[in-house]
């Protein structure tokens, strides 16, 4: 994703654990549980404006939490029997697998590393992010190689580390990392003038500073130190699971793609091409392939959105944070993202 002019611009709870243990304990699928339960429990990062965030309303909002809700109305009916909860790059993924939660939707990067025998699978992209770094200007730096032997801020249990050592390898240039448990105590040192830099998806790096009112002493540099694929994850082995989450984010592409919208989805169900017909379950099928009510994909956009609703209410023009879609439009318009066929 990119930014203007590699500048910021300047106008821009924690969930409840199931008592009696992790819900893994349960030797049932996770749609299943779910079901019972009458709550779908998510886990989210919580400190990154746009994607995850409380507001002034102590209310959660953001990209991660509006998928949450969105899983939840397609399993559930009802967006709002969704739970939050708040989890470390580092102890996310131990979280998912030991049960604490249904589903990962953390701004978390699919590699081979994190889905080959781990016991976890990405369920579909949802956002295509990249790996920059942000300075502050005074420091009169304007490219990646101006930060050889210097220090960058990067957070623990990520894949950033590893991406910017290795950039910095391969230009035989060197950069020292000094590792944060969280985005709060990152962006802390980074503020206080600890590193000269700090390295996040821009997405992240972008969000933050905005949020903290001080954009205007900040940029990021031209460079991307790697892209990232982001995506929900689940555990591994619970394919029904994988299948409703995965199928959740098509169907906002999809809705989008057809130009269905919380404001027309009423009409567009009673009156709607084929392909809109199936989508929202007036043409039977595709509720019953995925344990679902037949009107599962309709309470996604009735209730959250289309995939474009949702992204420019949180990062796009309507949001603060004002990116434009980029390589995150559909694939119809010159973006990377699309809906396979419903059917």
């Amino acid at each position: 994703m990119r930014i203007a002019g590699k500048t910021f611009i300047s106008c821009v709870s924690v969930g409840l654990l199931l008592l009696g243990g992790s819900l893994a304990a349960r030797a049932e699928p996770t749609l299943a549980a779910v079901k019972k339960r009458g709550q779908l429990v998510c886990g989210i990062n919580g400190e990154l404006p746009g994607f995850s965030v409380m507001n002034a309303r102590k209310e959660w909002e953001g990209i991660e939490v509006d998928l949450c809700r969105a899983i939840a109305a397609a399993t559930l009916g009802d967006a709002g029997k969704a739970t939050f909860v708040p989890l470390t790059a580092a102890r996310r993924f131990e979280a998912l697998t030991k049960g604490d939660i249904d589903v990962l939707v953390r701004n978390s990067t699919v590699t081979l590393d994190r889905t080959a025998r781990t016991g976890v699978r990405d369920a579909g992209v949802y956002f295509i992010d990249g790996q920059s770094v942000a300075v502050a200007k005074k420091l009169g730096i304007a490219r990646l190689t101006g930060l050889d032997k210097g220090t960058v801020c990067v957070l623990r249990g990520t894949p950033y580390e590893k991406d910017l050592q290795d950039w910095f390898t391969f230009r035989k240039l060197s950069v020292v990392s000094l590792m944060f448990d969280t985005q709060t105590a990152m962006y802390e040192a980074f503020f206080a003038g600890r590193c000269q830099g700090v390295t996040q998806d821009v997405s992240a790096i972008a969000g933050t500073v905005v949020a903290s009112g001080k954009a205007a002493d900040y940029l990021v540099l031209p460079e991307t130190v790697a892209t990232h694929p982001l995506a929900p994850f689940v555990r591994a082995g619970d394919d029904e699971w994988l299948d409703v989450v995965r199928w959740t984010i098509y169907a906002m592409l999809g809705a989008e793609e057809h130009g269905v919208t919380r404001a027309n989805v009423d009409d567009q169900r009673r009156a709607g091409r084929a392909a809109v017909q199936r989508l929202l379950g007036v043409e039977p099928g595709s509720g019953k392939s995925l344990g679902l009510d037949e009107s599962w994909a309709y309470a996604i956009i009735k209730q959250v959105g289309n995939y474009g609703e949702v992204y420019e209410r949180n990062v796009g023009v309507a949001s603060p944070l004002k990116f434009a879609r980029g390589v995150n439009a559909l694939w119809s318009v010159g973006g990377a993202l699309y809906s396979p066929p419903l059917h």
